[in-house]
């Protein structure tokens, strides 16, 4: 009985408001939008988030699939309405949700309406947050989990025959689920369980065949990157025996599934998934090999299809172009494959050849060997008249490198080579021709070591005032090439699978130095239609890294007619924390969109900067709530003195963006934080005034009111 005393409890303004939110999602979800209904119990939600706030500055809820908690107590234990609420919010992967001062009955509707959308739809609009931000909701904030490492409503069948452990699907479920919710018990058992071969080659095939239906791929190719991305997760010292377990169960699959496994999910995704690379790389090539082809008929293959796998195989795995090509036709061969389809294949997949486009006389563009390149040595010139420029030894080393099986890569690094050793216009062009037309291979068949030494050879080339300035033009040019869209997305995705300090990694590193500011506009342009929001995140850190050197050339982009590109410039900017973004920013204080306006608020905030400020009060007039209400945190955190005036027209509620309750109240809070004496009248005024109409608004204003006296009082020796 004493413990039940004892045990922890929820202020009941808490549970009403849990409540409140229950019964407005169910009615959001079975009302058409334009009922009363639905609006109606979001405004009593509103009413109690606002009792709430009264005594505290946010309302937070952490959410586990367990149910939803508030200060470490779970709320509603055993009550299956609640518990299925929380795992609305769950498999959306939130881990937390904060009410802010100033959420209206519209902000929560617009909250609870993305319950309606799956969690599939969410990820591909790039998370929960995202589209909040998209409604206009920043009166609501959440947390999403890095990674959802098992989604409950996928798991479907009853109790399953149990696994080595006794544990069966829904009990692996529950364990993930524990894990995830940082149980230390449950992060034990996770481990135990990717260590279990057995149970874990069991779970995929069943969730394989649990669907209902001929094959659920997808789900069990989900449920892989799932237990790779738990593995790729632990420490040093846990990763690598969690990832050889893994392969372990991988090897243990039914061959069929493991090959679908392999060549339709793993491999595709491992392109921009680096736990799924992790794991690819560590498997021996040979074997990999030899699952792609695994019950192939030579007669009927797909050799287009076979290539593409081969060619994934060669972009994420460690082994070398040599060995992969090896290892594909060492297995093609195990399988009955004629030497003439093996050829065929793997010069589709990893083509020996370069690609050569006749420009004389408007020839048809043809392929020729990569011999080309033997004839343009031979082009070169020698020393009969004395007219030579190059020394004859490195013209004989140059023929020796190239005839000593040579790679694309050596091809590419001569013709680079070639091209600044004779300024002549016929040799020069000669050389600019082939090397233009085969630089578009390097990075999309992950040379990226060879387009960076090619991008820093070109540069230096670029430089080179023995050539003309249209020589040195079209060299330039010839460096843009490597900013095609696909070409940025593989050196971004690099940059976010190595480890800092690889070959790889340096190699991304040194491709965008040479780049430079030609890199800016399609690293921008892959950012806007970029679907992946790992890979956003990816571009957004790369140019923000990029910014402090090219500050000028980002900012021309704020002006670009969509909205969210010029949100993305805004942030990259403020990124910098540089007063030269200023002007840039400054542009877009009045951009019609009020997404774009709150950007640059936050970019505002962190420019220590007298002109940023006077910005930020500028601010307070924006006709949106939510702008005003933030630059009103703001400029009371940086106490921002000359921002008085201005914060005590919003605590008033004079303009349009200033007559909702929440940017009142902010600007109510940031007067007490800057210790404004002179603004007690303001205050005091706010404090008794009554209103019968909207008196629940009335009492929230007057309590920061009265908080803000207090703390002016404190601050000037006593005096209230």
């Amino acid at each position: 009985m004493t413990a039940k005393r004892d045990a922890p409890r929820v202020e009941p303004v808490i549970e009403r408001l849990v409540k409140a939110l229950v019964v407005t999602a169910k009615a959001v979800t079975l009302y058409p939008p334009a009922s009363s209904i639905p609006r109606d119990t979001a405004q009593e939600a509103a009413a109690i988030l606002g009792q709430a706030l009264e005594e505290r500055h946010e309302v937070r809820l952490v959410v586990t699939k367990q149910g939803i908690y508030h200060n470490d107590v779970l709320l509603f234990a055993g009550e299956s309405a609640y518990g299925a609420f929380a795992l609305e919010l769950y498999s959306r992967k939130l881990a937390e949700v904060r009410f802010h001062s100033g959420t209206t009955a519209k902000d929560i509707m617009s909250f609870l309406s993305l319950l309606s959308h799956s969690p599939e739809d969410l990820e591909a609009a790039g998370g929960f947050e995202a589209r909040l931000w998209d409604r206009g909701v920043g009166t609501i904030t959440v947390r999403e989990a890095r990674i959802t490492l098992v989604d409950a409503e996928a798991v479907v069948g009853g109790e399953e025959e149990s696994g080595p452990d006794g544990l069966s699907r829904s009990g692996i479920d529950e364990i993930l689920a524990g894990a995830y919710g940082g149980r230390s018990r449950d992060q034990l058992t996770i481990a135990r369980l990717l260590g279990d071969r057995g149970t874990v080659s069991s779970y995929l095939t069943s969730t394989y065949t649990s669907s209902g239906v001929t094959s659920n791929l997808l789900g069990a190719g989900e449920r892989f990157a799932e237990f790779a991305e738990i593995a790729y997760a632990a420490g040093e010292a846990e990763r690598s025996p969690l990832m050889g377990s893994l392969g372990e169960a991988f090897g243990d699959l039914d061959p069929s599934l493991k090959r679908a496994l392999l060549v339709e999910q793993i491999l595709p995704e491992a392109r921009t998934n680096g736990a799924l690379a992790a794991f690819v790389q560590q498997m021996d090539v040979n074997e990999l090999c030899e699952v792609i082809v695994a019950d192939m008929d030579a007669g009927s293959v797909h050799r287009q299809g076979l290539a593409r796998a081969i060619r994934n195989l060669s972009l994420i795995s460690m082994s070398s172009r040599g060995d992969i090509v090896s290892a594909a036709g060492t297995a093609m061969r195990g399988v009955g494959f004629d030497e003439k389809t093996i050829s065929e294949v793997t010069e589709m997949a990893l083509p020996s050849r370069l690609t050569v486009r006749e420009q004389a006389g408007g020839t048809p563009a043809a392929e020729t060997p990569a011999a080309a390149i033997f004839r343009l040595i031979d082009l070169a010139p020698t020393d009969s008249g004395g007219a030579s420029t190059v020394e004859q030894s490195d013209l004989t080393a140059l023929r020796v490198e190239a005839r000593r099986g040579i790679t694309d890569g050596d091809v590419i690094m001569t013709s680079v080579s070639l091209v600044t050793m004779d300024p002549s216009d016929s040799h020069f062009s000669s050389a600019m021709a082939i090397l233009e037309d085969s630089l578009d291979m390097l990075i999309e068949r992950g040379d990226i070591d060879i387009a960076a030494d090619a991008a820093d050879a070109l540069s230096a080339a670029a430089d080179n005032e023995a050539l003309s300035q249209e020589q040195r033009t079209r060299l330039r040019k010839a460096i843009g090439r490597f900013t095609r869209p696909e070409d940025i997305r593989t050196v971004a995705h690099s940059l976010r699978i190595y480890e800092p300090g690889t070959v790889e990694y340096r190699a991304a590193q040194r491709i965008l130095g040479a780049l430079g500011p030609l890199a800016i506009e399609p690293m921008l342009e892959q950012l806007a239609d970029e679907p992946d929001m790992a890979v956003r995140k990816s571009l957004v850190d790369l140019l923000c890294s990029m910014a402090p050197a090219y500050v000028a050339e980002l900012g021309v982009h704020v002006t670009d007619p969509r909205w969210y590109v010029a949100r993305n410039v805004v942030k990259i900017l403020g990124s910098t924390r540089s007063s030269s973004a200023l002007p840039f920013l400054e542009r877009t204080v009045r951009h019609p969109e009020p997404r774009v306006r709150r950007e640059v608020v936050r970019a505002l905030s962190v420019i220590p900067d007298r002109a940023a400020q006077e910005l930020l009060v500028a601010a307070l007039s924006d006709e949106d709530a939510q702008n005003v209400q933030l630059a009103a945190r703001y400029l009371g955190a940086a106490d921002v003195r000359g921002a008085i005036p201005a914060l005590e027209q919003v605590a008033r509620g004079e303009g349009m963006g200033s007559r909702a309750t929440g940017p009142r109240v902010e600007a109510i809070e940031a007067l007490g934080r800057l210790k404004a004496t002179q603004s007690l009248h303001t205050l005091e005024y706010i404090v008794g005034k009554r209103s019968i109409l909207g008196a629940g608004k009335a009492r929230e204003l007057r309590a920061a009111a009265e908080a803000a006296i207090a703390r002016i009082g404190v601050a000037n020796g006593g005096r209230s």
